[in-house]
């Protein structure tokens, strides 16, 4: 590989909507066309000027407010998926579920949609809700290269997340590591934990896979304004990166999967907001179905479960997923039985405890 190509395609692709296309929320051909090229090659694309900012700036101020509090809980969960299990500051921290803030251009966005559905095929289900926040004032402790995944995977796009910055990010602030392009070629066959422990603080991808593509493919720390969509292919590595700012850095997250995925996730969400979230599946343009079940009274968003089960319930599809490396050992096999296991109780979980 020559020095003039060697980082040709070492950044993230970067579509800026018009103001039209954010206010109708719709995409036009050349943007939709840029946007699935870029998935397909990069893994990863931003749709700039997406979103309302005052949107944006809403759920910011609110969230901001309860970050302190939240990661002072208990039953608070920190992505401390790092090198010793060393604080990242980066927890899980869920929007709120209320008519009122439930923003369409960022639950159900059009031109995300669109391109979504462009991949995976139409009327794309929505089965994972949650976000995660970059507490300010930490620093030198990353979380290991990864994705977000835990189980066997396709080797083609099966799910792709919607993720919104509720302010401008940078490497100054934790901007999100990213190896592009790496979702192209793996298979959970890549991932340290594909016959092995279930530790958090262990997952990730192979070191030695890290080596090799880091020669030719480092990974980047992009910079995204406020009021874009980024989205990614579930595949792709990337890590977090501590936020050594005073300012919380926030990230919400909505997965989308298709049609016939029949992921067992579901997002609880309270019966109030149904008439809305059944208006986004309803529209004639760009529809998203959320695969919810609906609970009578107040949902605290506060107290939102970080449950991340993003493997298909498709057994037919499932026959076709790559073959996985046999354990070398007889305590590799019981680790490797043992994560199964805790998915299955994943699985098996009740709708209460597999909150949003």
């Amino acid at each position: 590989m020559t020095s003039t190509n060697e980082y040709k395609f070492q950044t993230v692709i970067t579509i800026p909507l018009t103001n039209e296309e954010r206010d109708n929320q719709t995409i036009n051909e050349e943007h939709a066309g840029a946007a699935v090229a870029a998935m397909y090659r990069d893994g990863i694309v931003v749709l700039e000027n997406a979103v309302n900012v005052a949107h944006v700036d809403k759920l910011n101020q609110i969230l901001t407010s309860e970050a302190e509090t939240l990661a002072s809980l208990p039953t608070t969960h920190f992505n401390n998926n790092s090198k010793g299990a060393g604080k990242t500051g980066n927890m899980s921290q869920a929007p709120p579920v209320t008519n009122d803030l439930m923003y369409e251009d960022i639950w159900a966005n059009g031109p995300a949609s669109s391109v979504i559905a462009s991949i995976l095929g139409p009327t794309p289900h929505v089965i994972y809700v949650n976000g995660n926040t970059n507490l300010g004032g930490f620093g030198g402790v990353r979380q290991n290269v990864h994705a977000d995944l835990v189980c066997n995977h396709a080797t083609h796009p099966f799910a792709i997340v919607a993720n919104y910055y509720l302010i401008d990010v940078s490497p100054a602030n934790g901007s999100t590591e990213l190896w592009v392009g790496s979702h192209k070629d793996t298979s959970y066959a890549d991932h340290k934990n594909s016959t092995g422990t279930f530790n958090e603080s262990e997952l990730g991808i192979r070191d030695d896979l890290l080596e090799e593509r880091r020669k030719w493919a480092p990974p980047i720390q992009p910079t995204v304004k406020k009021g874009s969509v980024v989205l990614r292919d579930l595949r792709l590595w990337h890590a977090g990166l501590s936020n050594p700012s005073k300012e919380h850095r926030i990230m919400l997250a909505y997965v989308h999967t298709p049609w016939w995925y029949k992921c067992p996730a579901v997002v609880v969400l309270p019966e109030k907001v149904r008439e809305l979230v059944d208006s986004w599946a309803a529209r004639k343009q760009h529809p998203v179905v959320y695969h919810a079940h609906y609970v009578p009274g107040h949902i605290d968003h506060k107290t939102i479960e970080f449950t991340p089960v993003f493997e298909s319930g498709n057994e037919s599809f499932n026959a076709f997923l790559p073959e996985l490396p046999k354990p070398k050992t007889a305590a590799e096999g019981e680790q490797t039985q043992n994560m199964s296991d805790k998915l299955d109780a994943l699985k098996g979980a009740t709708v209460q405890e597999v909150a949003v």
